[in-house]
């Protein structure tokens, strides 16, 4: 690895970490300044739904931008279906946040933590556009920077304020002068091409479309117990239930950056058809998964309500009577890391259709046994429907991938 390369993978790796973490951290932050309430009302705006809206703006296309190497589609191409996807997000933000929101208060804040998520998925075209040009140092530097500045400026607000209103709407002009600056300007001196070509958006749309709805369902089965706490028990419970999921969020986290840097060799191994090393890196991926899941459910069980006491002072009081929901979610996150990797083994095994299906039967059952758990047992349930979906997708997935092994030569 050349020092370009070590460059490039350091920035994108510290943009793509300090990006993750930033959604846990302000919903600790909101709910420690601002209280329970506003926490869960700003969890489910920015983690939850506003992530939901984001998948929509981002429509599954970086993956396919960043590889068409060839320029099957100029930079103009992409920047405006992103334009049109995220008018789409913002219309479909609108109607959603019209029926379930509350008062108006709740409906405002929603609809601002919105469309600054919406942004958020419309600014990715231009980091996508460096990556497509080799430069990914510049994407992660675009990330980071422009995550630090809008967050800092929000972190600001509120701990002047202690509005969650006000600190939310700073976000709107604090991430377009971000995106000038960090995002647009940078892109500008590697002149990308951004004439249109007629009707070439319409082919994209056929390209991304699978991506996009397999990323869509499953974000809403991550999340499915979320939206059950949010719509039966209100936002105060939502801040707790978000609270203790976020130790899921780490370890998927860390799952990532063990899983995707070995991507290529595992589709190398079995283009190859090296079904013993194939079998033996992936098995040595689960045990770490396992083995991470394990020590967080031990430490979450030891330490865990001790230590968010600590953190947030009297919020963490009311976290006392769940600490087996707070070991349940962790179960289940390191389930869901699994089948992320199995996730990864069908798309190199070309098994798209299967994954399609797998989430749609999850998502079908996530929203009615977490409506059920969370209506008869309120938090806990809800902990409990997460890591039963999570055990029947693993099963699911698993499954799948034991049928594409057959497929490998040796």
């Amino acid at each position: 690895m050349d020092k370009k390369e070590r460059s490039a993978y350091f920035w994108n790796m510290l943009g793509s970490l300090v990006y993750a973490i930033t959604s846990m951290l302000l919903g600790v932050a909101v709910t420690k300044l601002a209280g329970a309430y506003a926490g869960g009302i700003f969890f489910f705006g920015f983690s939850t739904l506003g992530q939901q809206l984001y998948i929509v703006s981002y429509f599954g296309m970086r993956p396919i931008q960043v590889t068409d190497i060839a320029n099957e589609y100029t930079f103009g191409d992409y920047l405006r279906l992103r334009a049109i996807t995220s008018f789409i997000a913002i219309l479909a933000g609108f109607i959603y946040v019209l029926f379930i929101a509350k008062d108006r208060y709740v409906f405002e804040v929603y609809m601002i933590l919105s469309l600054y998520k919406i942004l958020d998925g419309f600014c990715d075209v231009f980091e996508s556009e460096m990556q497509r040009q080799d430069r990914l140092d510049i994407t992660g530097k675009a990330t980071l920077f422009r995550t630090i500045f809008c967050v800092g400026i929000f972190l600001v607000a509120l701990v002047v304020s202690r509005d969650l209103k006000l600190s939310s709407l700073v976000l709107l002009p604090s991430i377009v002068i971000a995106a000038v600056i960090f995002d647009i300007l940078p892109l500008m001196k590697l002149k990308p091409d951004i004439v249109i070509k007629k009707a070439s958006y319409i082919s994209l749309i056929h390209k991304s479309k699978w991506l996009f709805l397999g990323a869509f369902i499953d974000l809403y089965i991550f999340a499915a117990a979320k939206y059950a706490v949010n719509f039966r028990l209100g936002g105060e419970f939502n801040s707790y239930f978000s609270i203790i999921f976020i130790p899921t969020s780490i370890i998927n986290l860390m799952a990532g950056f063990i899983i995707r840097p070995i991507l290529t060799k595992l589709s190398l191994l079995y283009k190859m058809g090296n079904k013993k090393n194939f079998l033996s890196t992936i098995s040595k991926i689960t045990v770490f998964i396992f083995v991470a899941t394990l020590f967080g459910m031990l430490m979450a069980y030891t330490l865990g309500i001790p230590v968010l006491k600590f953190a947030l002072g009297d919020v963490g009081n009311v976290l006392e009577p769940y600490k087996k929901a707070l070991v349940l979610v962790i179960l289940g996150g390191g389930l869901y890391a699994i089948v992320n990797l199995g996730y990864y083994c069908l798309v190199i095994f070309e098994m798209t259709g299967i994954i399609f299906l797998i989430y749609v039967v999850g998502a079908i059952f996530a929203y009615f046994i977490s409506d059920f758990m969370v209506r008869n047992f309120a938090m806990n349930g809800a902990a409990l429907a997460y890591m039963i979906t999570m055990s029947l997708l693993t099963v699911f997935f698993l499954v799948a991938v034991i049928f594409g092994l057959r497929k490998v030569k040796k």
